[in-house]
């Protein structure tokens, strides 16, 4: 049976073994994700870290920036992909092409873009022979409503849900991002109750970890991962 889910899911390790054990095996087909962290603290990182271990398995990805510029999360890809360090990037462009592929990083402006428009890129690029294996979203809160009701928390559920829509319409899996409420700024541990907005946006997800950094652990160059819900396993656990 564990073997028939396995296969069923078909998750895409996140590059962390124990995350992998405790979630059995990564996010899987038709599943979202959610990376929860309070503003500077590492969401984007944490997004680019978890495409790239998708590439580096094979897969096909598609990364929607709305926030940074494609150029600058370009260069943390390729950073990330090859480790070669920020400062020696412009030098050792050729060694990094040649490394570099199955990525599409598409940039929209903040709040112009919607579900149905990441549809429609999708959709170009299967006209074109791209199959994406993962699609990320950096982040879902910056997503224009499919509607404007005047409530930011029912159009914040909607673009979820929408998102999570799109995941299984393709049956990959989709990875976003989701800031916490200024109750999380310097938080040990991020719990679903710090989510800004809507909570009930993480009923959506099926598996939710946040991501914490005090002033001190930034001094010292650590964090906290908490695992706040995981359909497919344990959650309520802490991991420096």
């Amino acid at each position: 049976l564990k073997r028939f889910e396995m296969a069923a899911r078909d998750p895409i390790s996140t590059g962390w073994p124990r995350m992998d054990e405790i979630v059995k095996g990564g996010l899987g087909k038709s599943e979202l994700g959610v990376v929860v962290a309070p503003t500077g603290a590492g969401k984007s990182m944490v997004l680019v870290h978890l495409a790239t271990q998708a590439l580096l398995q094979g897969k096909t990805v598609v990364y929607y920036t709305l926030e940074l510029k494609d150029t600058t999360v370009g260069q943390r890809f390729d950073c990330c992909i090859t480790d070669v360090p920020l400062n020696e990037h412009m030098q050792r462009q050729k060694e990094i092409i040649a490394k570099v592929k199955d990525l599409i990083v598409k940039e929209y402006p903040t709040k112009s873009a919607s579900v149905s428009t990441l549809k429609n890129h999708i959709e170009k690029l299967r006209k074109r022979g791209i199959e994406p294996d993962m699609i990320l979203v950096d982040y879902a809160d910056l997503l224009r409503p499919p509607r404007s009701t005047g409530e930011k928390r029912h159009e914040l559920e909607e673009t979820y849900e929408g998102l999570r829509g799109l995941a299984q319409s393709y049956e990959i899996p989709c990875w976003t991002a989701s800031q916490t409420n200024r109750g999380g700024l310097n938080a040990e541990v991020i719990t679903m109750e710090a989510i800004s907005e809507a909570f009930n946006k993480c009923f959506v997800a099926d598996f939710i970890f946040s991501l914490s950094r005090t002033v001190q652990d930034k001094q010292a160059n650590k964090g906290r991962l908490f695992i706040a819900k995981n359909r497919n396993g344990p959650d309520g656990l802490v991991f420096d």
